[in-house]
């Protein structure tokens, strides 16, 4: 028996609610169960009962046991001081708020024994995505509904995180913009060392040179540590640069060549190709959250971002190392991760600190424009013949295992909850 299965219980009100009685032995009429709390506090709020003649509207609170008030330390929070009914799956044991007895309902004698052992049984699966078996008889319209849910989640997840390095540059919206785009150009394995290098190089003294690619790619390359050595001229080039605009701008000692990650990664996802990437996109576009929110076309956005590189990383992937095929700009894959990862939350941030719809709208816009991703997660999707047909669908997906099917929270979900009320 785990909390999650009661919450479901008392939210849907799976049991025989015909004549209840509290463990006092008052009787109990439930008007409103309340609105599902998901943060800190209790666990349903604005909820409406009668306990024998008197009418109550408040808080509820549901444990397996209730003596687990006293273990979750509930009596010294005055958060818990409304609640106005206790609803447990055990009762061991009376509490006491105000020197006063909490009502308390016991559910184990009130549900379907057949109930608690299909949960049970859902939760004894060894798939990762438990339903997996199930899944096909969803209703499309309840699964659409849970994904286009779960969408909105994981952009207000990325929004918030955004939002939290906004004021961390006292609200500096274009360096917040610089340091978002920078993460996503590392992909996972060098993102740590991109977030590293935008936080020492920061994007107010980037902004002074981008007018020159090369002043931009001596500031980003040297900063990251890249131009030690004598590989070619143009490297050599690139630190008589770097150490002018180190001493002129005072920028801390550049990260060191450990930071960064080329193992297993094709040459064309090398961290070199990749900053010569955002040198190229910072430099075409210097005020880039700008674009961002200023531009309503999603296709015009999408040209203007897409910055031809260098006339020397056309041809190489790493100083001194030539390309076999030389490449113009970044690949349409890392292009529209770019858009997914990166563009959609910035424009999902703003809506949600301006509080303007439209800038959410362009962000679920863009994630509908491109083609979904293609990883480790949804090909399993695709192994339960649930395919994605855009960004939008491909982060659902994302977003649905790894919060809800990872975390085995199949009572949050409206998929999980379809399956055990069938």
């Amino acid at each position: 028996m785990d909390e999650q299965f009661l919450h479901y219980i008392w939210k849907y009100q799976k049991f025989d609610a015909g004549h209840l009685l509290l463990t006092s032995g008052q009787s109990l009429k439930i008007f409103y169960a309340g609105n599902h709390n998901h943060d800190s506090g209790p666990d349903f709020e604005e909820a409406r009962v009668k306990i024998e003649n008197i009418e109550w509207a408040g808080q509820v609170e549901i444990h397996i046991n209730s003596s687990d008030w006293i273990h979750h330390k509930h009596q010294f929070d005055l958060s818990y001081q409304n609640v106005i009914l206790h609803v447990v799956w055990n009762h061991d044991k009376e509490i006491l708020v105000d020197n006063e007895t909490l009502p308390t309902l016991e559910l184990k004698k009130l549900v379907d024994p057949l109930l608690a052992a299909k949960y049970l049984k859902h939760l004894q699966s060894t798939s990762e995505i438990l339903c997996s078996s199930q899944i096909k008889s969803i209703p499309s319209l309840k699964f659409r509904n849970m994904l286009d849910r779960v969408v909105i989640e994981r952009l207000e997840q990325k929004a918030t995180s955004i939002l939290y390095d906004l004021n961390k540059s006292t609200n500096n919206w274009e360096q917040t913009t610089y340091q978002t785009i920078a993460a996503n150009f590392g992909f996972s394995t060098n993102k740590e060392a991109f977030i590293q290098l935008s936080e020492q190089l920061p994007f107010e003294k980037l902004m002074k040179v981008l007018q020159s690619i090369k002043s931009t790619e001596a500031l980003l390359f040297g900063q990251a540590g890249f131009l030690e050595g004598d590989d070619d001229e143009y490297k050599a080039e690139l630190r008589l640069e770097f150490s002018f605009l180190q001493n002129k701008f005072q920028l801390k000692e550049p990260l060191s060549t450990t930071h960064w990650k080329f193992g297993k990664l094709r040459p064309a996802n090398f961290p070199s190709v990749r900053l010569a990437q955002m040198a190229a996109l910072f430099h075409s576009q210097p005020q880039l959250f700008t674009l961002l929110t200023k531009t309503e076309s999603i296709k015009e956005l999408k040209m203007k971002l897409l910055a031809d590189i260098s006339n020397y990383w056309q041809i190489h992937y790493n100083f001194g190392k030539r390309r076999k095929k030389s490449s113009l700009r970044m690949g349409s894959a890392s292009f529209e991760n770019l858009l997914i990862n990166s563009v959609a939350p910035l424009l999902a941030a703003y809506a949600k600190f301006t509080g303007e719809q439209k800038y959410m709208d362009r962000s679920l816009g863009i994630l509908e424009s491109v083609k979904p991703e293609s990883n480790r997660i949804t090909k399993k999707w695709n192994e339960l013949e649930i395919n994605a047909n855009s960004g939008f669908d491909s982060q659902g997906l994302i977003q649905l295992y790894k919060a809800y099917c990872q975390k085995r929270r199949c009572l949050h979900c409206i998929i999980g909850t379809e399956i055990l009320n069938s």
